[in-house]
């Protein structure tokens, strides 16, 4: 009997989290754990901006900016006045959800959404890295490097393990975010304007509330994403954390995975995560790896929104839906051939011929 589609979910969800709980005691190479750790960054952040262009259409694309402010937050709090980024990273998280909120509304007073939202957000990206490229106050174009210390009160290990717990924890809370999100009202409500925004209204929906709580929360997250990238790779520059990279890459995620989906950025993530590690233990040079990487990327883009616009989820989707009708078809098959060689058939045939 195939599971429902909130059973198989809770399941679905059940499951990761032990295997995530279970992976450091199993795998005792840094390597392995940094390459794990890495993946499951990026998937965080892919999360993050699904919550937004996934489920309300809001397709931002100035989530690097929030990125940004959020490493460079905590970073700056640290290194100049001794904050620890425990805190710094709330910090951090609460001044991208200013800016975010305030732009998501004035984009809304002014009607500006669609692709030109898009444009909008994406000018928002390029005037911060600009700004922090010049800034002498957070050394511009040079970054900021963080020492390698042992201080767990500042964010600070030595062992990868415990970077690994607090990338699985965001991890796992996003989704949990997403996943309550998704079944509330809020979540109808972001689908609903994600499908068609005058309908929504016409029909009672406060559209301009709900994207800016989307939008607010989304890059709050993002912010968290930051600083953890700031603490475990020890550098900022506005080239690491405020370039297009980091927004291509929460893009390729959520979209091959299956944008607008619980587990679709994950999936689409650790598929892109898993095969640059392969490709890297192929003989081949540093360049020509990069440049494989993002024809695949590419490749993989086109086909997703050629012929799967939903997704590896999507596609998994329509396995499911038809192996459920192989198995239905199979059954109605024994069942017909169970009642034609019943005996109340013979007793039927054997009236019709008296």
């Amino acid at each position: 009997m195939l599971l429902s589609a909130s059973l198989l979910k809770k399941t679905c969800f059940v499951l990761f989290v032990l295997v995530l709980l279970s992976v450091p005691f199993f795998i005792r190479s840094d390597y392995l754990l940094t390459v794990l750790i890495a993946a499951l960054y990026g998937a965080y952040i892919c999360v993050c901006w699904n919550l937004a262009a996934g489920y309300t259409g809001l397709f931002s694309l100035g989530h690097q900016a929030f990125l940004g402010l959020g490493a460079y937050t905590s970073t700056i709090l640290y290194v100049k006045y001794k904050i620890t980024p425990w805190m710094g990273m709330f910090v951090g998280g609460m001044i991208a959800a200013v800016f975010a909120s305030f732009i998501t509304f004035i984009c809304y007073r002014y009607r500006v959404k669609g692709m030109f939202f898009a444009v909008a957000t994406l000018a928002f990206g390029f005037l911060l890295q600009a700004l922090f490229m010049t800034w002498d106050y957070v050394n511009a174009s040079t970054g900021i490097w963080l020492t390698l210390q042992n201080k767990p009160a500042d964010f600070f290990f030595m062992a990868r393990t415990p970077y690994y717990w607090i990338i699985s924890t965001m991890l796992i809370i996003s989704l949990l975010i997403t996943y309550f999100i998704e079944r509330s009202r809020l979540g109808y409500y972001m689908v609903a304007i994600r499908e068609d925004e005058d309908v929504a209204e016409s029909l009672g929906v406060n559209s301009s509330q709900c994207k800016v709580i989307v939008m607010t929360l989304s890059a709050f997250l993002t912010a968290l994403g930051g600083t953890f990238y700031a603490q475990f790779y020890l550098y900022i520059s506005p080239a690491c954390v405020l370039s297009i990279e980091p927004l291509i890459s929460m893009q390729v995620g959520a979209l091959v995975g299956g944008s607008g989906t619980l587990f679709g950025p994950v999936i689409g993530w650790a598929f892109f995560s898993f095969l640059g590690e392969f490709l890297r233990g192929l003989p081949l040079g540093g360049t020509a790896v990069g440049v494989i990487s993002r024809i695949i990327w590419g490749l993989s883009l086109l086909i997703v929104i050629i012929f799967l616009p939903t997704g590896m989820i999507g596609l998994g989707r329509k396995l499911i839906s038809l192996l459920a009708f192989r198995h239905q078809k199979i059954a109605t098959q024994e069942i017909g051939s169970e009642t034609s060689y019943s005996p109340f058939s013979k007793m039927k045939t054997g009236r019709g011929k008296r």
